[in-house]
């Protein structure tokens, strides 16, 4: 008897956890993974740093994303979108590397395709996923190169 009384209080943590996954899943943050040339990148959004806004059709979004390890030490991502929906016709990439000051590159919709699958706010968190193509320029010998980058993130929704 003592046995399935133990397992049935260790089982009411673990429960718990799992009902809160989905409470979780609506909290500001998200990845971006993609490449930058033929470097794969694996960002994590900052909450605190990323906010969208949705007025009507009218959508203003700002990401900052980051990678800590890796051979190019610190890497910055920051992108942002702003424009009519479902497709926003303005759009800026920056991406940094910490470790060297001359490597900034970056991008605009001259030179970059975004696909939006979702741009939706509910309850004070905006649902943003898409998939954003093409080529930045920049760095110490100002290059063109490709990027291929995927979001799937919760921004907070600012007023």
């Amino acid at each position: 008897m003592t046995i399935f009384s133990t397992m049935r209080r260790a089982g009411i943590p673990v429960l718990a956890c799992l009902l809160a996954l989905p409470a979780l899943a609506d909290e500001p943050g998200g990845l971006v993974t993609g490449s930058f040339g033929d470097q794969p990148l694996e960002l994590t959004v900052a909450p605190e740093l990323s906010g969208a806004t949705i007025i009507g059709n009218y959508a203003d979004a700002s990401l900052l994303a980051s990678q800590m390890e890796g051979d190019q030490g610190p890497v910055n991502l920051e992108l942002t979108i702003n424009g009519e929906l479902p497709a926003p016709g303005e759009m800026a990439l920056t991406i940094t590397f910490a470790r060297d000051m001359g490597r900034n590159w970056t991008g605009d919709q001259d030179s970059l395709t975004l696909t939006l699958e979702e741009f939706t706010p509910g309850d004070g968190i905006v649902a943003l996923k898409g998939t954003l193509t093409g080529q930045v320029s920049g760095g110490p010998s100002s290059e063109t190169r490709p990027v291929t980058f995927s979001f799937d993130t919760r921004l907070e929704e600012l007023d």
